[in-house]
């Protein structure tokens, strides 16, 4: 992400959901004392890939959207037009898709049915709600900066 955004700070920014989701989602794994298991260990991998997608398309076309508009109001609510609508049916068509794995009647199926639409759900959720207020923090210090 680094060689992608060519900024450490945006490449910090873009872990922070993912960050948030990995604590949740294993925090409550810990906590109800599931085994880390293979199931879990496999999928892990797999999904926070996934998710970390979310991220990246997002700041990403927020900053094409601030270079083209001069304005971090008007990116962020242009951001909610189009990327946060793909990135939202992206998550709950995969989210969705393990649902069926709930009624499942082997354990491991559950388990990773529920890993999986809980992981997509969270990082959706983060993504579009953490990120924009950590924008907007971030560009308002930026201008500050140059104003100082």
């Amino acid at each position: 992400m680094v060689v992608l955004f060519r900024s450490l700070r945006w490449t910090v920014l873009a872990i922070l959901p993912l960050s948030a989701t990995i604590l949740l989602v294993y925090g409550v794994i810990g906590f109800s004392g599931k085994d880390y298991d293979m199931p879990i260990a496999v999928l892990s991998t797999l999904v926070l890939g996934i998710a970390i997608d979310f991220a990246i398309h997002f700041i990403q076309r927020y900053r094409q959207l601030a270079e083209e508009l001069g304005s971090v109001g008007l990116a962020l609510g242009r951001v909610y037009e189009e990327p946060a609508r793909a990135i939202t049916k992206n998550a709950l068509i995969i989210a969705l898709g393990f649902v069926p794995m709930f009624f499942a009647s082997l354990t491991p199926y559950i388990v990773v049915g529920v890993f999986m639409a809980s992981i997509m759900v969270l990082s959706w959720v983060v993504s579009l709600m953490l990120l924009p207020s950590i924008i907007a923090l971030f560009q308002r210090s930026a201008v500050r900066e140059i104003e100082a």
